[in-house]
């Protein structure tokens, strides 16, 4: 069975104001490999300068995870029919 891990860090700066929504959205995600990519909620979401528009949001992570895999299904497919038809 697989093991997938990934931390998620946010840190209050100390100048935001926490309670009246006033402080930063962005945040880093850590995996397992050693990869760190800093996220942000979607400027669209939470206005500047409370998001990071450098920082990848939560709805692009979704759809780039769902392309990565679609992608990857289609070359084991392209492999399996090639190897098939060169045999």
């Amino acid at each position: 069975m697989s093991t997938y891990a990934a931390a998620v860090r946010w840190r209050r700066k100390p100048d935001d104001r926490f309670l009246d929504g006033r402080y930063s959205r962005a945040h880093e995600w850590a995996f397992d490999g050693g990869a760190r990519v800093p996220a942000s909620s979607s400027p669209h979401v939470a206005p500047l300068p409370f998001s990071d528009p450098t920082g990848v949001d939560p709805e692009e992570a979704l759809v780039a995870s769902l392309a990565s895999r679609h992608m990857l299904f289609f070359l084991d497919f392209a492999r399996r029919i090639w190897a098939f038809l060169v045999v």
